[in-house]
């Protein structure tokens, strides 16, 4: 194979990524835990990365959201010197709230215009994510068309079920993070079967033929691209992406219409 030729292999693959529109759920600043090979990163990596890799925008998390607490990670999220646009939105880190408060965050009734989702640990900040404990951030969310972001591994898939069916109009986003979501595909899709406004997203669903076999059950509305930045190398959803033997309308949808249909319909 000559040098000619990959180099025009390369620069059609590059077109094809830059025509999906990628628009990209997970992308994460900050020093990331639990991945000592990981780098740091910044508001100036993101912004070089997102060039590199195609990437229009996507939603931006701080790990000291999870490390630290949801304050200090939504705090830092605040101070990155980003220009959040109609393509890059923040997520918030939520807690759940006490009888008459309302908002992502105890005592916090408004967020700012750049946060679009609010994500939450069950598991790592030491609560339950049923209706009784996680309801009024649920309803808030509900009441914004905001969409609330949850790890596989952060939440009990009974609860989660429990939320999705009492709090139907919430757009819930399961994440694929931190271990495959692979050995979960059963549950994974039975819970997408009862819950239509359960949505998945792709970083860890790396396996041979699944992104086919989801399309084939629940269609290419409910899938949403994420890449785990920079823990993960994006080009491993995007891969996944391109290379799936799906009709390209359907790789656009799950590349970035998807999430960009969900994150337009937050409401102030």
């Amino acid at each position: 194979m000559s040098l000619e030729l990959l180099r025009r292999m390369a620069a059609e693959r590059r077109a094809q990524m830059e025509a999906l529109e990628l628009l990209d759920a997970g992308l994460w600043l900050g020093a990331p835990a639990g991945f000592p090979l990981a780098a740091e990163a910044t508001p100036e990596s993101l912004r070089a990365d997102m060039t590199a890799y195609g990437l229009r925008g996507g939603l931006v998390s701080h790990w000291r959201g999870v490390t630290e607490s949801a304050q200090a990670g939504n705090e830092s999220v605040a101070q990155a010197q980003i220009a959040w646009d109609e393509h890059l939105h923040a997520v918030w880190t939520g807690l759940p709230t006490g009888p008459g408060q309302n908002g992502p965050l105890p005592g916090q009734d408004t967020v700012p215009p750049y946060v679009r989702a609010v994500r939450v640990f069950p598991h790592s900040h030491n609560f339950v994510a049923v209706d009784w404990c996680l309801g009024g951030l649920c309803r808030w969310l509900t009441q914004r068309a905001m969409p609330l972001l949850v790890r596989h591994t952060e939440i009990d898939w009974p609860d989660l079920y429990q939320l999705a069916r009492t709090f139907a109009e919430l757009p819930i986003i399961l994440e694929s993070q931190t271990r495959k979501l692979l050995y979960h595909t059963r549950t994974l899709f039975a819970l997408l079967h009862e819950c239509p406004n359960v949505h998945v997203e792709l970083s860890n669903f790396a396996a041979q033929g699944l992104l086919e076999h989801a399309v084939a059950q629940v269609g290419p509305e409910r899938l949403i691209f994420g890449s785990f930045w920079p823990v993960n190398d994006p080009l491993v959803p995007i891969g996944l992406i391109l290379d799936a033997d799906l009709p390209w309308e359907r790789k656009t949808m799950i590349a970035g219409g998807n999430l960009r249909r969900l994150l337009q319909g937050v409401r102030a």
